[in-house]
């Protein structure tokens, strides 16, 4: 695996399910540190240099903060930090911790993301010479006109031809799809039962939890992304389910309005303030 020379830890609670669902996304050469509660002084006390540190915390307290402050000041730029948090942060308290990591990710769908982000993979397209008939058919499937065309601009900047459709109904079965759920709605989940059958379906889902995507996924959900998402993010999952190797790599725009987070951003580029 490429990690740029970095060795990864991961801390969290391997007594929780989720968690070790996130850490299983990752290669077995990951070490698992277990840390339930807050964090002893010498928790990392042989911690690589550099390394990679992926960090689940249910809840961000302060004082394990602090102690997150003086390891970035000790290791300067050589240490990358990814938070993936509960769902109902402070918003005083997630600012903090904004200020003290790379990435910040939303446990709910982590385990889709997370590779992506340890190892900071570069998003592919085609190569040169290599034409949008070399990608399956994806199908995007929202009832908001403006997301819609967001999400197929996405596909199609990664080479994938892209149909856009309201609803299900406009939608011919077989090609991998990307839904914007509509969890709202009653039955959204024998909906999902009922096309994941015949085809793959990305799901995304706005305010993602464990209990949301957990049932996406007993229905059938191929992968699940927190809803607004990141590009990247998408493309990264749509690769993986076509199994598309692609030959070589570009930049991935902005994200549209439509998709520009809210309350849990990414947060790339890290500030260099840790106080």
């Amino acid at each position: 695996m490429d990690t740029s020379g970095r060795s990864v830890w991961f801390v969290g609670d391997f007594d929780d399910p989720w968690v070790v669902e996130i850490a299983d996304a990752l290669p077995r050469g990951v070490r698992r540190v277990g840390c339930p509660e807050g964090w002893t002084e010498g928790l990392f006390q042989e911690l690589p240099d550099p390394a990679t540190l992926v960090l689940h915390r249910t809840l961000l307290d302060a004082k394990d903060a602090e102690r997150l402050a003086r390891l970035r000041k000790e290791r300067g730029g050589r240490l990358w930090v990814i938070l993936c948090v509960g769902p109902h942060p402070r918003y005083v308290d997630l600012a903090r911790w904004s200020a003290l990591v790379d990435v910040v990710l939303p446990e709910a769908t982590a385990r889709e993301t997370i590779a992506r982000h340890v190892f900071q993979r570069s998003v592919r397209a085609g190569g040169e010479g290599r034409g949008s008939g070399h990608r399956p058919r994806i199908d995007v499937i929202s009832g908001n006109h403006e997301l819609r065309e967001a999400l197929a601009d996405i596909c199609r900047s990664a080479g994938y031809p892209t149909r856009i459709a309201a609803d299900w109904a406009e939608v011919e079965p077989g090609a991998v799809a990307v839904w914007d759920v509509p969890v709202l709605e009653p039955g959204w989940g024998r909906t999902l039962g009922r096309y994941a059958r015949q085809g793959g379906v990305v799901t995304l889902v706005g305010f993602a939890d464990r209990r949301l995507v957990a049932e996406a996924r007993a229905r059938g959900a191929a992968a699940c992304l927190d809803l607004p998402c990141e590009p990247a993010d998408l493309i990264e999952v749509l690769d993986r389910l076509t199994g598309v190797r692609p030959d070589g790599t570009h930049e991935v725009p902005p994200p549209p309005h439509a998709l520009r987070r809210g309350q849990m951003p990414v947060v790339e580029p890290r500030s260099e303030s840790y106080n």
